[in-house]
């Protein structure tokens, strides 16, 4: 299976003391779009620029970007001391450095897609394949500007090249204008982009069906229905073709072994030991037998994982009540026994016992081919349970609780949950209030660590309530205002834009 590869070429120049170096190239941003391999090369890039530094890769959707999406809620609790820990109990400021980096790898993506842009008209090549790579430059703008405006809201907007030194106090367009342009550009991509790619040519690509999921996002984001019912019903349509399907065991799409799910709409791949990331290491579990090496610095929070229901098979599908792989001491052979502790409990039963403080998904770990540093673990973007969820809010919004049933339940029903209308403490929701609740909740609960939890919370209307409920339980006072939906710019951006300064006074806690 051939996937999009990601690959970092180095020319070493060597040569004798008596020699001059011999020049083997010599590009600049003016000759290096001239053929079709620089700007193959170049798109490439942009695809890297999602998951930076392949290897080794930690920033935006290989590790950071879930430190604002699902950190700044109810869902994340670290362990790690400082920016983490600041995350997840809403006290970070705008020097926060998963803020500062998560905003330079988005505009990374806007900046090197739009120079690609600006470049590709002028070189020969079939102009299928030069729309092909138009709309997957503009398909990976597009995302860059939806996790800008989730996160920001009103951001300076750029659709061609701009020299650094001219973006100091650059305006900041509302969420409805940089909606306009994401709009546009997955429009290009649903017209020049196949349903699905032939593996030589790599199947973490962009697809009509990723465009249309992001068309989706974006026009719900928006509270606009009708609109995302449109494209929403595009992608469900596809899943009927068999483009896309669930795959009949939860547990089953994050198997190492299953390395691209049929669910997957749009996802990064990764390979052990070669262009792997480091996802695993920092959410996979601490001191465990089978996987092993790995820090749980990130995690769910315990108030969250609570709110499974026990008869949620997705509630086991965390680290949690096991015994260490390390000794407890020189004197014995048994690790400590790693312990969910009661609601209020903060003293272990004995000396041979730790009492967690959050627990480890599965999710980045589950049935690893390779314990190895650079993990292989692919991570989900897109996948075809976030859209049936959609489909479930648009149908409650439009038509009511009735017409919403089915499709949450589908998601509980292949988790092996409980459906709702089965009876018991699982009636069918009698209201849009309610059901919308349930959504919410359901979304939750199957896309754990998926960069959703925060603009669905926001979305729903629930994002003060819940985290100051949270922060509550927690003993912490419930800081979260309603002008906190938006994470303050990064502090040295906001040095050299007034509005922005402006903006960062409301939104830290």
């Amino acid at each position: 299976m051939k996937y999009l590869s990601i690959i970092s070429l180095l020319v070493l120049v060597t040569g004798c003391s008596k020699l001059e170096p011999k020049l083997y190239s010599d590009l600049t941003t003016a000759n290096a779009y001239s053929t079709e391999s620089d700007i193959n090369a170049a798109l490439v890039g942009i695809y890297a620029d999602l998951n930076p530094y392949p290897g080794d890769a930690w920033m935006y959707y290989a590790g950071y970007l879930v430190m604002t999406t699902d950190y700044t809620t109810d869902m994340g609790f670290s362990t790690a001391a400082g920016d983490p820990t600041k995350l997840s109990n809403f006290t970070y400021d705008a020097n926060n450095r998963y803020i500062r980096y998560n905003w330079q790898y988005m505009y990374n993506i806007v900046s090197n897609a739009n120079l690609l842009l600006s470049k590709i008209e002028g070189v020969q090549m079939d102009e299928v394949r030069k729309k092909r790579i138009i709309a997957q430059a503009r398909f990976l703008r597009a995302l860059a500007y939806r996790d800008i405006t989730d996160a920001w809201g009103p951001a300076p907007l750029y659709t061609t090249v701009i020299p650094p030194d001219q973006t100091a106090n650059a305006p900041l367009a509302s969420v409805a204008e940089i909606d306009e342009l994401i709009i546009e550009d997955c429009k290009y991509g649903l017209d020049n982009l196949p349903e699905a790619w032939d593996e030589s040519e790599g199947l973490s690509r962009a697809t009509k069906g990723a465009c249309a999921t992001l068309l989706g996002n974006v026009y719900i984001r928006a509270h606009d229905y009708q609109n995302a019912k449109t494209y929403v019903d595009m992608v469900l349509a596809m899943k009927d073709a068999g483009i896309y399907q669930l795959n009949s065991d939860f547990k089953n799409v994050w198997s190492e072994s299953n390395k691209f799910d049929k669910g997957f709409i749009f996802c990064i791949l990764h390979e052990p030991g070669m262009n792997g990331g480091e996802i695993a290491n920092h959410f996979g579990p601490e001191d465990h037998k089978e996987v092993t090496n790995r820090w749980q610095y990130y995690a769910v929070s315990l108030e969250f994982w609570r709110k499974y229901n026990d008869m949620d098979p997705r509630k086991q599908f965390f680290y949690y009540n096991y015994e260490g792989a390390s000794p407890r001491d020189e004197n014995t052979t048994h690790g400590f026994y790693y312990m969910v502790p009661a609601p209020g409990q903060t003293t272990p039963p004995s000396d041979t016992v730790k009492l967690l403080k959050n627990i480890a998904t599965k999710k980045y770990s589950y049935e690893m081919v390779s314990n190895s540093y650079y993990d292989g673990r692919t991570i989900a973007i897109f996948r075809i349970e976030d859209v049936i969820l959609y489909k479930a809010e648009i149908e409650n919004e439009l038509n009511g609780p009735t017409a919403a049933l089915p499709y949450i339940n589908q998601i509980r029903a292949r988790a092996g949950a409980p459906e709702y209308g089965s009876g018991g403490a699982f009636p069918a929701p009698a209201s849009k209030e309610e059901m919308a609740q349930k959504i919410l909740d359901e979304r939750g609960y199957e896309l754990v660590f998926e960069y959703k939890r925060r603009p669905d919370l926001i979305r729903f209307g629930k994002y003060e309530a819940i985290c100051n409920a949270y922060l509550t339980s927690r003993g912490l006072n419930p800081v979260v205002t309603a002008n906190m939906k938006y994470l303050p710019y990064p502090l040295l951006d906001a040095q050299l834009n007034s509005d922005m300064a402006a903006e960062n006074l409301n939104r830290v806690p």
